[in-house]
Order: C-alpha cells, then sequence, then structure tokens
C-alpha cells in the first residue's frame, strides 16, 4: 500500500503498533524466563502510550493530512509477518522482537525523513525510533 500522505502514514503506524502489542501480550503469555514477561510486559505498555502518541499527533496535524503529497514510500517494506508458536523458545522470541523493533525503527526513520515538512510529527517519529534502537540494544545484550 502507498503511504502517500500524513493520514496513511499514521493510520499504517496506529496498524502496526495494534498488531506488536497483541504479539507483545501472546508473548508474554508463552514466555517462561520471568525477565522476558517483565521485557514484554513493558513493551506492551509502551505500545499503548505509542498509540497515544500517534493519535495526538494525528490530531494535531489533520489539516496537514491531505495538503502535502509523499512520495515513494509504501508499506510493502515495513510489514511485520508475526508468527508466534507455543513451542517458541527464548532465543527465537528474542530473534523476532530484534526483528519486528528493527523494522519499526526503520519504518519511523523513513517517516520521519518523509514528513519533514510536518516539524511536530517528524520529530514524534524520530523518538519513536529511537525507542525501537533501544528496544533492539536491550535484546542484542
Amino acid at each position: 500500500m502507498e503511504l502517500g500522505t500524513f493520514g496513511a502514514i499514521i493510520k499504517f503506524a496506529l496498524d502496526i503498533e495494534t498488531k506488536v502489542g497483541n504479539f507483545y501480550e501472546s508473548a508474554s503469555d508463552i514466555v517462561k524466563d520471568a525477565e522476558l514477561v517483565s521485557i514484554f510486559a513493558d513493551l506492551v505498555v509502551r505500545g499503548q502510550k505509542r498509540k497515544k502518541t500517534l493519535e495526538r499527533v494525528r490530531r494535531e496535524n489533520v489539516t496537514e493530512m491531505i495538503l502535502e503529497p509523499i512520495l515513494e514510500f509504501d508499506s510493502e517494506s515495513y510489514s511485520i509477518d508475526i508468527e508466534i508458536s507455543e513451542s517458541a523458545n527464548n532465543d527465537n522470541l528474542r530473534t523476532l522482537v530484534t526483528n519486528i523493533e528493527t523494522t519499526l525503527q526503520k519504518f519511523y526513520t523513513t517517516a520521519a525523513l518523509k514528513t519533514d515538512f510536518l516539524i511536530e510529527a517528524a520529530y514524534a517519529f524520530e523518538l519513536l525510533a529511537e525507542k525501537n534502537e533501544e528496544t533492539i540494544k536491550r535484546f542484542s545484550s
């Protein structure tokens, strides 16, 4: 899907955050490691805050949603396939989370660049990308 408007970017971001949040909730039910359960719980809360941030950004920039076209930005590059099996182990989950967070980080970095005409929105996307980077580091160590 072409993300040719600010509204399309926000809608995609909200959809993907919901999908990722659901994954983290499911993962916390499967994992046995107390540390990972805690991390997943934190990520679920983080996802809820991120959705609120995105909704706020959308509200504050509603007039700009249709004014400026965005070129060469599509959702296919950032689709996240989240399949979690009951037999997934901690290493599988860590790898999956790293892949998810890397994809989100790339999406928000690109979104910030593509929406640089909306300073506050671009800044919000940059902050979201930074949080993804922190999570990647947390799972890599």
